[in-house]
């Protein structure tokens, strides 16, 4: 319980230094959702900040070891999931390859991730709320 309180405290933490690192404004901000595809500069580079805080970029360059890790932390026990993880982290690490500037690097593997999750049926990725679980007649209500 306290172990996920300290992890999301930290994610906090990493969230608000990459929004003073990047300057990322309160509009892009709200535009700016993890792990959903970075159109503009600012948010490629805020998506690269957010890798290079939890090491999924090192250097430049994209770590497949702590993107498994990662999903891990999502997927753990669930052996078909964390296949088809492992296979979109491998296809992504190829394609990240092509480039090691931060930002470009970020906006090449999110929009991989992303393209390569809806395929694979991979749902509830990093940041990522599953719609799902509202059923359409609730949304419209709500509306």
């Amino acid at each position: 319980e306290n172990n996920q309180q300290n992890s999301n405290d930290r994610s906090a933490t990493i969230f608000q230094s990459c929004i003073s690192e990047t300057k990322l404004s309160g509009d892009a901000l709200k535009g700016f959702r993890s792990m959903s595809i970075p159109k503009t500069q600012a948010e490629k580079c805020m998506m690269g900040c957010l890798m290079r805080k939890v090491n999924v970029i090192n250097k430049g360059k994209f770590s497949v070891e702590e993107a498994t890790k990662v999903a891990q932390k999502y997927y753990g026990t669930n052996g078909t999931m964390m296949k088809k993880a492992k296979d979109l982290i491998d296809v992504c690490a190829k394609k990240a390859q092509s480039t090691t500037e931060e930002c470009a690097l970020a906006g090449i593997v999110t929009t991989c991730i992303v393209e390569e999750a809806q395929k694979a049926g991979l749902s509830g990725g990093p940041g990522s709320r599953s719609r799902r679980t509202v059923s359409p007649k609730f949304r419209r209500n709500s509306m």
